[in-house]
């Protein structure tokens, strides 16, 4: 971290801000941890989308009889659905001597798809914008409690510092 939030945080050894010294070093650390904990969330909705990403291919796969290794024509930045799996059988059925049959999918079932499509596209990060050390001083400076305090390292880790 720079030198500067070091000297906000108390971290930096120093006796100069009465205060400041012992308790900084813990404000260190928990701005550290929410920062390691995002982190691992972050990790773990990637594996878990991953995860939903190939069940929802193996299903649509094994309903239009597509074989295993026709996985690797499926594109990567594609949603797997029913018109999409039909548009791979359309183009490269031939392979494996398939025909391309109309895709089945009920209203019902693409609303929930568009829906859970929807909602993943929200559960992705917000954009990191970089704050200044200057930035980031005046936005904890600016708090009165406890619990803005830990606001503002909430906001601080969301936004990537």
């Amino acid at each position: 971290m720079p030198d500067g939030l070091d000297d906000l945080l108390g971290d930096n050894g120093s006796t100069d801000n009465p205060g400041q010294g012992s308790g900084g070093g813990g404000l260190r650390k928990q701005l550290e941890d929410a920062l390691a904990r995002e982190k691992a969330l972050n990790e773990r909705l990637d594996r878990m989308a991953t995860a939903e990403r190939s069940r929802n291919i193996d299903a649509l796969f094994a309903k239009h009889a597509v074989p295993e290794l026709a996985r690797d024509l499926f594109p990567a930045d594609t949603e797997p659905t029913d018109e999409a799996v039909t548009a791979l059988v359309e183009k490269y059925g031939s392979l494996w001597g398939a025909s391309a049959q109309a895709a089945t999918t009920t209203p019902a079932d693409q609303a929930a798809t568009s829906a859970a499509q929807r909602l993943s596209a929200q559960a992705a990060p917000p954009p990191v914008t970089p704050m200044t050390e200057d930035e980031v001083r005046a936005r904890l400076n600016a708090t009165q409690t406890k619990d803005e305090f830990m606001a503002a390292l909430a906001e601080l880790s969301a936004a990537g510092v």
